[in-house]
């Protein structure tokens, strides 16, 4: 849930940085905390939401109490895989115009309003009709797109000025991004008992708007203190003319215009562009555009080139796993698991909070961990980090495919199973975090960070797309309609596809630890403090 790296490292380079206000709170600048807390509500819109969009779409139409798409699981979770996807793509676009453009500043300011614009559209699709007809599903549709570019918008722009606050060099950095981060997971940590309760116990466009309450909240918040705090910081390149507004208009265009597009049927079509044939066709570009790359490189460059290659290819492994927290983990949670304690019913989305939790309470100890192995010249390379992390997954889908065993023999799976499976999780993810963007910028060719930070953005939306097509699968396995070499019934079948993936991957990792570390031999493989997986 805490998509470290993505969610703080800087897109390309930073304009001026400027001295910060007098005064630190925590041996840090009071802008930091500002940052802090308007990212905490990002998070907390983004993931309020994201917990409930599968549910919504298939929620029976005729349901007596909140009624809701009736989609199947397949288109479900293929519109999720989009959506999440494209969420970790457009950034990639939103850096550059904030770098060359409009500035950290505006384009944070721009994302922020298209997000809360967004969830204010996803509620008004569930009011009257619009809740029932196709009008309505397209409205929806359209409020999607927003937040997506939104969030293109706003993601790399926050993180960047957190960076903006220090001078090159500053230590106080790694500790900064640190306290971010925690603020991602504290925002991810709260929406569901929010956002989820209300989406799942009142209505769910009540949840989709609540979202927009938190965005909202983290704007007024920011424009409030931020000449106070963040006075100069996030200004665009001298110059430039104020080009947010055309921005802002140009995004809530497109996105109605994409609202229309599926209204007549135009978008359906782009599942067509992700048969088989295409995919294999595509993967073979991107293979031989990948070893070119890495062939012009100089000789001493070739080797940390080729590894960051092959740790993006690990982190798509990791991710699309790790992302079925959203679709067809919270699925089968909602609909075969036991959520009765106390005398109340659990809600599923609640369950979307574990992950975040665990980081609160987890990523201290295992801080301190590596610190203790790295003073007995014990602490693992980054290598073995990454293989852990992913037999640390598959063990976590071992507790799935429990459940759905429990789930096909006809009982409901004990929630049990579920908080085991986010725990092994979490501590695959915090094994994992010391990778990423991080990585890149200690590994990569000076004169390619920033194209190669760019890249690893793509493998995070290829990660998250492939989860939500791969989650879009589980109606037809569990059917029998599409066969694996294992039987042990029911959606088991599906979840046990990730125990293979992830922990054949892993070991394989494991296996290759020593030739990988030849590869990056030289340069800097210390762990950045921060964190720092997908």
């Amino acid at each position: 849930m805490s998509r470290p790296a993505v969610d703080r490292v800087a897109h390309g380079g930073e304009s001026a940085t400027l001295a910060p206000a007098p005064g630190t709170i925590l041996g840090h600048p009071p802008g930091l905390f500002l940052l802090f807390l308007v990212e905490m509500w990002e998070r907390f819109s983004y993931y309020g939401m994201r917990g409930l969009l599968v549910l919504y779409l298939i929620a029976r139409t005729d349901a007596t109490f909140n009624p809701g798409r009736g989609w199947s699981k397949e288109d479900a979770s293929t519109l999720y895989g989009w959506y999440t996807g494209l969420a970790y793509l457009f950034p990639i676009i939103g850096g550059i115009i904030a770098d060359k453009l409009i500035g950290t500043h505006r384009s944070m300011v721009v994302g922020g309003l298209l997000i809360a614009i967004g969830h204010v559209i996803l509620g008004i699709s569930g009011l009257g009709a619009l809740a029932h007809d196709a009008t309505g599903m397209s409205v929806f549709i359209a409020g999607l797109a927003m937040i997506v570019l939104g969030t293109g918008h706003f993601k790399p722009s926050v993180s960047v000025m957190v960076g903006q606050l220090y001078q090159q060099g500053d230590p106080r950095r790694d500790g900064a991004f640190t306290i971010f981060y925690m603020g991602i997971n504290l925002g991810a940590f709260l929406c569901a008992f929010v956002c989820g309760t209300l989406g799942e116990k009142v209505g769910w466009h009540w949840g989709f708007a609540s979202a927009a309450v938190g965005m909202i909240a983290g704007l007024l918040l920011y424009m409030a203190l931020r000449p106070k705090f963040l006075e100069g910081i996030g200004l665009p390149p001298p110059g430039r003319a104020n080009a947010a507004p055309a921005f802002l208009l140009a995004s809530v265009a497109l996105s109605a215009a994409f609202g229309w597009l599926y209204h007549v049927g135009a978008v359906a079509r782009l599942n067509d562009l992700l048969s088989p044939a295409v995919m294999a066709v595509i993967s073979v570009i991107v293979l031989g555009a990948a070893a070119w790359f890495v062939a012009i490189q100089r000789p001493e460059d070739r080797g940390p080139t080729a590894s960051i290659f092959l740790f993006m290819l690990f982190n798509v492994f990791f991710w699309l796993a790790f992302e079925q927290a959203g679709s067809s983990i919270n699925v089968f949670t909602e609909q075969n698991t036991d959520r009765h304690f106390l005398g109340m019913e659990v809600p599923a989305t609640w369950f979307q909070s574990v992950n975040a939790g665990l980081i609160f309470l987890l990523a201290p100890l295992f801080a301190g961990l590596w610190t203790r192995l790295g003073a007995i010249g014990l602490n693992p390379s980054q290598p073995m980090k990454i293989a852990l992390g992913l037999i640390f997954l598959g063990i976590g889908y071992l507790f799935m495919v429990w459940a759905g065993m429990t789930a096909a023999g006809g009982a409901k799976a004990s929630m049990g199973l579920i908080f085991l499976t986010y725990l092994w999780h979490t501590v695959g993810e915090l094994c994992v975090s010391p990778t990423g963007l991080s990585y890149v910028t200690k590994v990569a060719p000076k004169r390619f960070v920033t194209l190669l930070m760019g890249i690893w953005f793509v493998s995070s939306f290829i990660a998250n797309l492939t989860g939500g097509l791969i989650a879009s699968k589980v109606e037809a396995i569990e059917r029998g309609e599409m066969t694996l070499p294992w039987k042990f019934g029911g959606q088991a079948d599906f979840f046990f596809l990730f125990v293979v993936t992830s922990l054949g991957v892993g070991v394989l990792v494991a296996l290759a630890t020593p030739w990988l570390k030849l590869l990056i031999q030289g340069r800097d493989q210390s762990d950045a403090a921060t964190g720092g997986g997908h």
